[in-house]
């Protein structure tokens, strides 16, 4: 007689608590973070601002004699605009699919997901690509030794000559927020500069947890980000190829808490919130279910849309580090 087996007694079914998904952690993402977020009613507008030079002029006062007037002086105003442009993507869910779904999937859930995540991901991108790159401030530099080189390179006394000049090129405003790319923190954490300056003389060997309120601590600004997300630049059907989005740079900025009346920022983020199920970031989620959707066999249909418009407004309020690491 044939002995039974476990695989004769038991058919496998995938597990009820348990599915894996990849989604990247939120704080990875920092495009909403650096800057703040105008909300808007209109797709376009103008902003105005002030004459700096005319602020900050020296010397158009004179002595006053009795009963005699003041001098004048005048003030400058121009403007500029701004237009968010509306990007989404949608997903759908067939009638059978999702009468067929067991139910440790939750596929709309996660199809949720991954459309924020996939919007998230570009518009990091978009940050990287405004912000976080050469040609956009107007102090840039490559440090003759670059900060992995650990014998020659000088980080903190590049950052700290590079405050003073954005200070006098912007009229008086000091860096208050540094970005690095994840290598570049990496590189840093380990860095002689960095490690002499933390109680106990820490050293490469004998090492010292460094948080990033230590880093901002050492470079003198109030807010310290690290671009950590991961993007996958490879088509659909090809093997996976993931980069992290914000490369080998460093950038200071000065940048308000919040936007308003005569505040100055080095960038902001407008986004239009006057659409339908918009919140004040410019993000919507919807769901569609309707007879057209039947007539073709799909049961519901899932949008994401984003609608922002990303801007240097205070090019003199950054300085920005190109290619810090080898």
């Amino acid at each position: 007689m044939p002995m039974l087996t476990p695989s004769a007694v038991h058919i496998d079914q995938p597990l009820t608590n348990l599915t894996l998904a990849y989604v990247q952690d939120q704080s990875n993402f920092i495009a909403d973070k650096v800057f703040p977020t105008v909300g808007v009613a209109r797709q376009s507008d103008k902003y105005y601002i002030y004459d700096r030079a005319g602020m900050n002029r020296a010397g158009e006062r004179q002595p006053l004699a009795p009963r005699t007037e003041v001098q004048r002086i005048g003030m400058a105003i121009s403007n500029d605009s701004y237009y968010t442009d509306v990007f989404g993507l949608g997903m759908d869910f067939d009638e059978q699919t999702l009468a067929n779904e067991d139910a440790a999937l939750e596929i709309r859930a996660a199809g949720a997901q991954t459309l924020m995540t996939n919007l998230l991901i570009d518009r990091e991108i978009d940050f990287a690509n405004t912000f976080f790159a050469a040609g956009v401030w107007n102090s840039e530099t490559t440090p003759s030794n670059l900060w992995s080189d650990y014998t020659n390179a000088t980080p903190i006394v590049d950052v700290t000559n590079a405050r003073r000049t954005m200070q006098l090129k912007s009229g008086g405003y000091k860096p208050n927020t540094m970005i690095v790319g994840k290598e570049v923190r990496d590189i840093l954490i380990n860095h002689p500069d960095i490690l002499a300056r933390l109680n106990g003389g820490a050293t490469v060997t004998n090492t010292a947890k460094i948080s990033d309120a230590k880093l901002a601590e050492i470079f003198e600004v109030e807010n310290f980000y690290v671009m950590e997300a991961v993007q996958n630049t490879a088509k659909e059907g090809l093997a996976e190829s993931n980069a992290f989005i914000g490369g080998k740079h460093a950038l200071l900025v000065h940048t308000p808490s919040s936007a308003g009346l005569m505040t100055p920022a080095a960038g902001l983020t407008f986004a239009w919130n006057n659409m339908p199920g918009v919140q004040n970031l410019g993000i919507t989620v919807e769901t569609f279910s309707d007879d057209a959707l039947r007539r073709v066999g799909v049961a519901q249909h899932m949008q994401a849309k984003m609608a922002y418009d990303m801007k240097v407004v205070g090019a003199d309020l950054g300085y920005f580090f190109d290619t810090v690491i080898a």
